[in-house]
């Protein structure tokens, strides 16, 4: 993830010398709207479908850079600390990731721009909550890898993971206050590509898959620009 981060300040250093348009940087802030997706568990010749989570409400907070490349064109790398996750049943899945996008800033109106590109995300801390108890970090991983094992009682059937790496796409508008130049307002979809839940090596050599489930969030926020 470090190397990631170098080589992209190393481009964007390079690219912001090169541009005549400019370049900002700046801090934003918002709230998000995130839910965890469907997906289907397979059990050697069986499958059982599960439905999306409902909304979680969470927050994320970061910095972003603006390249400008053309006269619409601009390219916008941010680094972002989000909160998201997933309400099931009365269980409280919370994630927290570092998400990385690097986003075109193809402007449609002198104040509004349509923002689109991939974004990678780690996963730095994860929980479970249920009727007033929680658990977190590698007690929440152990508990998860036996899960399958205790619902069967089968020996070594295994258990689900917490993904580490997120891949998503995001899909979003930003508007420019006219009065205030440098405050910005933002809404945007970040539709994950990889599903955010797995199983096991245990389990795969069991027969047991998980596909879907996959992180979207819908993320609200203000920025500032220097």
């Amino acid at each position: 993830m470090k190397k990631i981060i170098l080589v992209l300040a190393a481009l964007l250093l390079t690219v912001g010398a090169q541009a005549q348009l400019g370049v900002k940087y700046g801090v934003k802030a918002g709230l998000n709207m995130s839910q965890l997706g469907g997906g289907t568990v397979k059990i050697g010749g069986e499958s059982e479908d599960f439905d999306a989570s409902d909304m979680l409400v969470g927050f994320h907070v970061g910095a972003f850079l603006n390249v400008g490349l053309a006269d619409i064109i601009g390219l916008q790398p941010e680094i972002v600390y989000s909160f998201q996750g997933g309400n099931e049943d009365g269980e409280h899945t919370n994630l927290h990731f570092i998400n990385v996008p690097v986003l075109l800033d193809i402007k449609v109106m002198p104040y509004l721009s349509f923002l689109v590109g991939p974004q990678v995300g780690l996963n730095v801390y994860r929980s479970m909550s249920y009727d007033g108890l929680s658990v977190s970090g590698s007690t929440l991983d152990d508990a998860l890898e036996n899960v399958f094992e205790n619902a069967t009682g089968v020996a070594g059937t295994g258990g689900m993971k917490i993904n580490t790496l997120d891949i998503a796409a995001v899909i979003g508008v930003q508007f420019t206050v006219p009065v205030i130049e440098n405050l910005t307002i933002g809404a945007r979809y970040n539709f994950g590509l990889t599903p955010a839940r797995g199983v096991t090596s245990e389990a795969k050599d069991f027969g047991i898959s998980m596909s879907g489930s996959a992180n979207r969030v819908i993320q609200v926020s203000v920025g500032w620009a220097f």
